[in-house]
């Protein structure tokens, strides 16, 4: 029995909230990959991307994730690129249930807002909205390989708690 629930899912799609929620409700912890980087980097994800780069903050949480996926009982809400590494989903879903969050770009958009998430930085929200397009585009088919896939333009992140409990219900 697989002991690990890992959220993956574009940015905005709920994914801390929703875990948070989840790891309560079933007495887990909470990890949330990118908080992990930054506190064991000393360093906010924003500024390795602009010092070091994409590639040593994909290195970085590649590593992060080998650590995380060797522990049991807990959500584990990862960065939006995580689900297109497919080393690092093997890694996660040796111990884990992979749950996918999705939502339309328009709501991402919304959620996202005025954020300083590194790839929507600086841009109109005409910019943002062509992101958040093309990078979901790219992820779909990554993000469609989970064992569980929630809509969340819709429901609040109780009531994903809710349908993660009942499919993890019908799993045990």
């Amino acid at each position: 029995m697989k002991s690990n629930i890992v959220l993956i899912g574009f940015m905005g799609s709920g994914k801390s909230i929703t875990g948070k929620l989840l790891a309560y409700r079933l007495g887990y912890s909470f990890v949330d990959t990118d908080t992990a980087i930054e506190q064991e980097y000393k360093t906010k994800i924003k500024d390795m991307f602009a010092k070091e780069g994409e590639a040593v903050f994909r290195q970085r949480e590649t590593a992060t994730i080998q650590k995380l996926a060797q522990k049991s009982h807990q959500v584990i809400s990862t960065g939006g690129g995580v689900a297109t590494k497919e080393t690092d989903m093997q890694e996660l879903r040796k111990n884990g249930i992979v749950i996918a969050l999705t939502a339309m770009p328009h709501t991402i958009l919304k959620r996202t807002g005025n954020d300083k998430r590194p790839l929507l930085a600086k841009k109109s929200n005409e910019e943002r909205l062509k992101t958040i397009i093309e990078l979901m585009a790219k992820r779909a088919p990554f993000y469609k390989k989970a064992d569980l896939i929630i809509k969340t333009d819709d429901t609040t992140p109780l009531q994903n708690v809710e349908i993660i409990m009942k499919y993890l219900k019908g799993v045990k």
